[in-house]
């Protein structure tokens, strides 16, 4: 008994003593994942992920940087690290060659291109565009067939006001239809009879309705007219100087569609090349495109067209041992509401 008893101690001192083990990690700066926290350490929704399972799991770990995703891909290929993070995309082409976590974030591959501030030529030409002068054409005839309504019922009954010739007449109508839409109502003429009154009631609703709505549409076309972008959707790029950032899923999508492209080594450089002119479309993860743009001056824009879903993972050597029990733990973290409160505070309400 004393034996067993001298066993059980041993374990319990060697299970206390021994050196935890030591990851190798290899890391890419990509805020807001993985960032420089100026003190020769990392900080980001991915760093904290994975400090979080590290203690959980008793794992030390040795960051080893690297400047790319190409880079950490190889890495685990070759095995000379264990576990690849910063905001690393699930696709078929990298799991050939290495193996995912469970993913912990969800994103889109999509397309910034610089915004173009039209000048008052633009305006006009929306001004004088043939839907926006079929509109004009149609109220008027409106206002006339109004107009000349108002006067067959007062052209007797009310003669100092709508009476004269047919022109006249009709002209006096079309002077009240118009004033009384635009809700100036001078006053100077006026409906007599019931069924002309019972008309310019319908008429007064029927024009508040018909000026919010050309008001509205008048708004929207300047306002499109007034911010456009040089790409409108994914056809575009063929037809544009299109960037994407080495390694990244957004040079795979290029490369795989026959798209030429420049490389740029981080999303930052591309988004310069869009602000001067020298590109029209950074082809990139949505998540991290609008965190770099958060707190910049207008000039980019994301387009509302995505082109494919993002899955962000750890990425791991194909003979880590120690996947069920990390794949575990991230999914039990990232169900709790921790796991928001780190989202929340780098991305904002998510």
């Amino acid at each position: 008994m004393g034996i067993r008893v001298y066993l059980a101690l041993l374990l319990l001192f060697w299970s206390v003593l021994a050196p935890a083990e030591t990851l190798r990690v290899g890391i890419k700066a990509v805020p807001p994942f993985a960032m420089p926290d100026g003190q020769d350490g990392w900080t980001g929704i991915s760093v904290e992920l994975w400090q979080r399972i590290a203690v959980d799991l008793g794992w030390q770990t040795e960051w080893v940087v690297m400047d790319s995703s190409r880079a950490q891909i190889k890495a685990l290929e070759t095995g000379s690290i264990d576990v690849a993070l910063g905001a690393l995309s699930m696709t078929r082409e990298r799991e050939a060659v290495m193996d995912f976590s469970a993913p912990f974030y969800a994103t889109h591959l999509a397309i910034a291109t610089p915004a173009q501030y039209s000048n008052w030529r633009g305006v006009l030409k929306e001004l004088l565009s043939p839907a926006f002068l079929r509109t004009v054409a149609v109220l008027l005839l409106l206002l006339v067939a109004v107009g000349g309504l108002l006067w067959l019922v007062e052209r007797k009954r009310n003669p100092q006001e709508f009476g004269g010739s047919v022109m006249q007449g009709i002209g006096s109508g079309f002077w009240w239809s118009l004033v009384t839409m635009t809700t100036v109502g001078y006053g100077d003429k006026a409906p007599a009879t019931f069924i002309g009154r019972l008309l310019a009631t319908i008429w007064m609703f029927a024009s508040i309705i018909m000026i919010a709505g050309l008001t509205a549409s008048i708004a929207a076309s300047l306002t499109v007219n007034q911010l456009n972008t040089t790409v409108r959707s994914v056809q575009d790029l063929n037809q544009v100087r299109s960037v994407a950032v080495s390694g990244s899923t957004g040079e795979q999508y290029l490369r795989k569609n026959g798209i030429r492209m420049q490389l740029v080594t981080t999303a930052a450089e591309g988004l310069m090349l869009l602000r001067e002119g020298d590109a029209e479309a950074l082809i990139y993860d949505e998540a991290l495109l609008r965190y770099l743009l958060k707190d910049a001056a207008p000039g980019i824009e994301i387009l509302r067209q995505s082109i494919q879903m993002e899955y962000y993972a750890f990425g791991m050597k194909s003979s880590f041992v120690h996947e069920e029990k990390l794949n575990q733990t991230l999914l039990a973290y990232t169900s709790d509401s921790q796991w928001k409160e780190i989202l929340n505070r780098y991305l904002g309400q998510h």
